[in-house]
């Protein structure tokens, strides 16, 4: 792995240990957790929803993302040098 993927994926894990990420996701858990579909009035109300559903799941998946990549870039690398 290079220096600038480190620092990369560095700078990543630094926010996740952070207050400020743990209280975005405890949010966005809540919001998931709170949607309720049945005022929807019409298509466009549904597909808004599935729009920020979306991107819900989107965040909540990403530090997961993230650790995964870090892992394969890792794995590649280790297997570049043997």
């Amino acid at each position: 792995m290079t220096k600038n993927e480190e620092i990369y994926y560095n700078n990543y894990f630094d926010l996740f240990r952070s207050a400020g990420w743990a209280q975005i996701v405890d949010e966005l858990k809540d919001r998931l957790d709170s949607y309720d579909i049945s005022h929807l009035e019409n298509e466009k109300d549904l597909f808004r929803v599935k729009g920020e559903l979306s991107i819900i799941n989107m965040l909540l998946g990403f530090e997961s993302l993230i650790e995964t990549c870090h892992e394969d870039a890792r794995n590649s690398s280790n297997s570049e040098t043997l």
